[in-house]
């Protein structure tokens, strides 16, 4: 018997796990083990009381493996498992907007003098203005609805996604929206080539600044084998449902593993539910979900997730909607979309989360590119003298 029974493998730590400095953030790492075993933790001797055992040890690497080997007569067990270090963490969201393809259409049929005479775009640039906010908007290549295709955007107005690139960003999601999951099968050849022609597009009329790797396809869904293409065009985080999500307005939650999560088991799906965030050392990608989605949520169920997040607050939190639902054109048309969208950012900022881009570094937080940049991911957690320990356990 040996088992780590604080952490798992794919925890993401941050100061509030330890104690955190600028060169580690020590953690408590607990377990079982057979009473007569010595344990030790990465080389470390640790503390023993009956079955459980107790070291502590220092992180000082972005990703570390954390190794327990327990040694008695019958033998050597051990256990490795990995986790990655949110160094220098602070409160940060993400928000991104998918299956956009609408506003591209009305500017290439309006020809307007700015991007921001549309609707969409206009009112996004009023709450980024007020809160700060930055936003994806995940295209389509073809809008079914309408038979519109991005390639025929023009590229007048690539100056001025240039000039606020900062705030917007334009990234992959899907050929189209029909057929409903088209990833789900589909090999590396086919991701691959839309991808690629949806990136050429949007650096043609928006440039290259403007465009940002996706953190999630049309649906959530693809074999994992096709992560590598992903992972080959910039993509490090990959957003999903995982567990009881609604696919559909009228749908009912249930507590089964949903196909809107990549494939993921259902005790990976189950870790993310419960703590949000998970490190897939497999792929070398970090997992997320979302607070909420505003098609889904009302402007009532917005504030709620709000308040339960002020009861057990987190570091990171991705907002997400549709675009279509801002279109009075649009069968599903939601009067108040835009309205619940700056409600979101608005309650985000008040409650002091920053925005960033979620696919760059660990969610948003650069920190180990700038300082770490040339250090290996296999690095391994350094272990704290023995006399450091308290002498017995709490």
């Amino acid at each position: 018997m040996l088992e780590i029974t604080n952490l798992r493998n794919g925890s993401v730590l941050d100061h509030t796990c330890g104690t955190e400095t600028a060169e580690y953030l020590e953690i408590p790492v607990e377990g079982l083990a057979s009473s007569q075993s010595d344990v030790w933790v990465n080389d470390q001797l640790a503390q023993r009381c009956d079955r459980q055992f107790k070291a502590v040890v220092r992180l000082q690497n972005k990703i570390n493996t954390i190794t327990v080997k327990a040694v008695d007569y019958y033998g050597v067990k051990t256990q490795t498992i990995t986790v990655a270090w949110d160094k220098k963490s602070f409160k940060r969201y993400n928000f991104f907007f998918d299956d956009c393809c609408f506003f591209l259409r009305w500017i290439t049929l309006n020809r307007p003098q700015s991007i921001f005479d549309e609707m969409f775009l206009k009112r996004l640039r009023d709450i980024h203005n007020k809160y700060g906010s930055k936003f994806m908007l995940n295209l389509f290549y073809h809008d079914d609805h309408h038979d519109f295709c991005i390639a025929d955007m023009p590229g007048d107005y690539k100056a001025e996604f240039q000039a606020n690139a900062d705030w917007l960003k334009l990234s992959f999601h899907a050929k189209s929206e029909f057929p409903d999951r088209p990833y789900q099968h589909a090999d590396q050849a086919k991701l691959a080539a839309d991808f690629d022609l949806i990136h050429q597009e949007i650096c043609r009329f928006a440039g290259e600044e403007a465009f940002i790797p996706p953190m999630v396809i049309h649906w959530a869904i693809t074999n994992p084998e096709n992560f590598a293409v992903l992972k080959q065009r910039g993509t490090k985080c990959l957003s999903g449902g995982y567990l009881g999500l609604k696919a559909y307005l009228d749908e009912k939650h249930s507590v089964q593993v949903t196909d809107i999560g990549y494939h993921y088991e259902k005790d990976v799906a189950k870790y993310i539910v419960d703590k949000h965030l998970f490190y897939d050392n497999f792929y070398d990608l970090f997992l997320l979900d979302s607070l909420l989605c505003c098609n889904l949520d009302d402007m009532a169920t917005i504030r709620q997730n709000f308040e339960r997040l002020a009861q057990n607050p987190r570091n990171t939190i991705n907002l997400m909607s549709h675009e279509q639902y801002s279109y009075n054109d649009y069968f599903n048309y939601i009067p108040d979309h835009l309205d619940r969208v700056e409600e979101a950012c608005r309650l985000a900022t008040e409650a002091g989360y920053q925005p960033v881009w979620f696919p760059q570094g660990i969610l948003g937080n650069t920190g180990w590119e700038k300082e770490f940049c040339k250090k290996s991911k296999s690095a391994i957690a350094f272990p704290v003298r023995r006399d450091t320990l308290v002498t017995e356990f709490e």
